[in-house]
């Protein structure tokens, strides 16, 4: 035996030959039916017939090399084409990897933006903390809406708090839906969450109240709707995720 048999008969192992591998593949199908035919009729020649038909059709597709059929996209085309006229092309072996251009530059790329990612969880100051902000304050304008009706007494003084309330809420609402959802900086909405907040403590400490826990309540949202005000207020302006792959590199 030569030295270049040893070579050759790898070469020729990862062959892919495509009418092997459709045809098993339609014989492997045709088996697998009669298969279940057979044994829904509980017939064991039917049965057989179609374990038969299964293990031949995989036996051809292995034979064929549909394990190192391996490509980057299906194209029906190009695989009739190959099917009809019988070509044989080489497979893909285990532990193979391509060497062209485009596939290092991919690689490149990939690196250089799962570098970006790690580098950005390691840097606090790109957190962006206005979206949190402003959900608080659209879930503590939800949470006042809600509490407020069993809070506010059916009379002159109830009514004057209920509309004075309801308005800032409504204001608060409002800004802590722009904050969350907006891109950038929101001066403006931050300053009319601020300034709702402070309506609502300066209500809560200086108005009449038929209840105590009205005014409990007016004040504690007040001073988070505050809170949440200057945090919006001194946010970053954007998230530094369009520079994650610049800084990498």
């Amino acid at each position: 035996m030569s030295a270049d048999s040893g070579p050759s008969r790898r070469s020729t192992h990862h062959l892919v030959r495509p009418r092997w591998v459709w045809g098993g593949l339609v014989l492997a199908l045709l088996g697998a039916s009669t298969l279940g035919f057979g044994v829904v009729t509980l017939s064991w020649p039917v049965s057989i017939a179609g374990t038969a038909l299964l293990i031949l059709g995989a036996s051809g597709s292995l034979h064929g090399g549909v394990l190192y059929d391996a490509v980057p996209a299906f194209a029906l085309r190009k695989e009739l084409q190959q099917v009809h006229e019988g070509q044989i092309h080489k497979g893909v072996v285990p532990g193979a990897s391509a060497s062209t251009s485009r596939a290092r530059d991919q690689a490149l790329y990939a690196s250089q933006t799962l570098r970006g990612f790690q580098f950005a969880a390691h840097r606090c100051e790109g957190v962006r903390w206005a979206p949190v902000a402003g959900w608080t304050l659209l879930v503590i304008t939800s949470t006042f809406l809600m509490v407020q009706w069993e809070m506010v007494a059916p009379t002159t003084t109830g009514r004057s708090n209920s509309f004075r309330d309801t308005g800032l809420i409504i204001l608060l609402g409002l800004s802590g839906l722009r904050v969350a959802v907006a891109a950038g900086r929101q001066v403006t909405a931050a300053l009319i969450a601020g300034l709702s907040g402070l309506g609502l403590l300066l209500g809560g400490v200086l108005a009449s109240h038929d209840h105590v826990a009205l005014a409990i309540v007016e004040i504690a949202t007040g001073g988070v709707a505050i809170l949440c005000s200057l945090v919006a207020w001194v946010s970053p302006r954007r998230q530094k995720s369009d520079g994650l792959a610049a800084d990498a590199g």
